[in-house]
């Protein structure tokens, strides 16, 4: 660069060198743009980026090619470097290949995540929330969200997945601790915390809540509450064997009807564009409400879906038995009202 700049004020035989260097400086630039539009497309919307392969033209060659494929027909510029230097494999320069895209993705998310915790640091006071998951790779991995006042307004911003290999109070409440003071997030400042009511997170003892206060006393534990209201329903239904046993049935009486997709569509046709039933769910009770609706409404239909399949010879032996003896169970409930 200090080549160019003293080639700018003297008149020199190679300033067509210099000329085609910014040329190709500019070139490359525009291309580098046009990649850092898509990936941020992508990336901000939580949409998948590689394929199965990277060939452009390619049926499934991921998104990230894909995208720029299409703005190549609209865009001479981009379908010129697709043509020149598209599918010419390792070793040659294209910025059209993973690597680059990796990169991108590595730069734009240090720059959010520096800017998420420069707000936390202007607004100081902020409070946690964490939970844990598996992924489908089956690595448990911890959610961690921290909430802060920015312009008299709540603001909730996600941090970042971490791995974590046991679930013990005090392991969960190291790798919360190292975790922030890595990213320079003063834990004096933290006023809130909140998790579900598991014990290791809970616990008025030995719970992670416990942890936290004890580096931050004004660290007060709120527990989620949809947590919380969801332990009551099922408790309190846990105490009626009555309820216990209706509810067994009509998480039975979907599984019936799902299980087949030929079930299914004579449950359909019976409803007559009435709701379909619905599977219980384990972790939201008000999901349960949906269920029972679909079958207070479709009662009578859902009875004559049964009857239909119970008489229906093209159905196997035991298909035809199964439904015979929940229409025969089906007659000891009555519709709630």
């Amino acid at each position: 660069m200090k080549y160019v700049s003293r080639n700018k004020t003297i008149a020199r035989v190679d300033n067509g060198l210099i000329s085609q260097y910014n040329a190709e400086i500019n070139y490359w630039k525009n291309v580098l743009k046009k990649i850092v539009a898509v990936v941020k497309f992508l990336a901000s919307r939580g949409l998948g980026i590689r394929g199965d392969d990277e060939i452009l033209g390619s049926q499934n060659n991921g998104n990230y090619l894909g995208c720029l494929k299409l703005i190549s027909e609209f865009d001479p510029f981009l379908a010129d470097h697709i043509q020149n230097y598209g599918n010419r494999g390792k070793g040659s320069t294209s910025y059209l290949s993973a690597n680059i895209c990796n990169e991108f993705i590595n730069i734009i998310g240090k720059k959010v995540s520096t800017t998420i915790i420069s707000e936390i640091n202007g607004a100081k006071y902020y409070s946690i929330s964490v939970d844990s998951t598996p992924d489908l790779s089956h690595i448990d991995q911890l959610t961690f969200i921290v909430r802060f006042v920015k312009d008299g307004k709540p603001i909730e911003r996600f941090l970042l997945f971490l791995p974590i290999e046991e679930h013990k109070a005090q392991y969960m409440a190291d790798t919360v601790l190292n975790f922030l003071e890595n990213l320079k997030i003063q834990m004096k400042n933290c006023r809130g915390q909140s998790y579900d009511n598991a014990a290791n997170m809970a616990g008025k003892y030995s719970g992670l809540q416990v942890k936290i206060k004890e580096q931050c006393k004004f660290a007060i534990f709120v527990p989620c509450a949809a947590h919380s209201l969801n332990l009551v329903g099922v408790q309190a239904v846990g105490c009626v064997s009555e309820a216990v046993a209706y509810f067994q049935f009509v998480q039975k009486l979907f599984n019936f009807f799902s299980s087949s997709n030929n079930r299914w569509k004579i449950l359909k046709e019976c409803l007559g564009g009435q709701k379909v039933l619905k599977s219980l769910s384990e972790t939201r009770w008000s999901a349960r409400t949906d269920a029972i609706n679909a079958l207070h409404n479709g009662y009578d239909h859902i009875f004559e879906a049964l009857l239909l399949i119970a008489k229906n010879t093209d159905q196997s032996a035991e298909t035809r038995n199964e439904a015979q003896s929940i229409a025969k169970k089906w007659k000891n409930w009555r519709p709630l009202s």
